[in-house]
């Protein structure tokens, strides 16, 4: 559903970028196997020809300009992400650095969740018939805490890059090859 002048919001033109790099790895596979790139069955007698409605150059030209529109569609999603301003944590930014933000985030957040884990529990060593008990070198409800509070920035965060996905244009129409 373009926006007034025609063009694809941000979540429409991320879908459309993910189907041009389903559509070119079809095509890329009809051309390769047009060059007798052959899979772990075929055995070295077998002959590939093209069918009688296939048309080699026509998919070759088909992938060119559906390549050459993945890129420029990729171009205007990216200068999106620069111009698009988001509110973050009281901060104006852009959702190119939302974006990194965000993945900066899921990284903390996979570090904690193994860190809850090591905080969770007293290790007991046993040595030459006594036990030795390792405290575990952060308290399990600081590291807790911090866990809920990335989660829950995370959450915001994905909130407003959703909003933002939903109403900001991308300079791009779809149209057919």
């Amino acid at each position: 559903m373009p926006d007034k002048k025609n063009n694809l919001f941000i979540y429409e033109a991320i879908e459309l970028r993910q189907e041009y790099d389903k559509h070119i790895k079809v095509l890329e596979n009809l051309i390769e196997e047009k060059r007798g790139k052959r899979d772990f069955l075929s055995r070295e007698e077998d002959e590939l020809q093209p069918a009688k409605d296939f048309d080699v150059k026509l998919i070759q030209e088909k992938l060119q300009r559906l390549q050459t529109k993945r890129v420029k569609l990729n171009q205007e999603l990216q200068l999106t992400n620069l111009k698009t301003i988001l509110n973050y944590d009281g901060n104006e930014i852009t959702l190119s650095e939302a974006l990194e933000i965000r993945k900066n985030l899921i990284k903390d957040i996979n570090i904690l969740s193994d860190k809850l884990n090591e905080s969770a529990y007293v290790k007991i060593i046993h040595k030459e018939g006594r036990d030795i008990l390792k405290e575990p070198k952060q308290k399990f409800n600081d590291v807790y805490q911090n866990y809920e509070n990335l989660l829950k920035k995370v959450r915001k965060l994905n909130q407003e890059i959703h909003r933002i996905n939903h109403t900001e244009a991308v300079n791009f129409k779809d149209e057919p090859l």
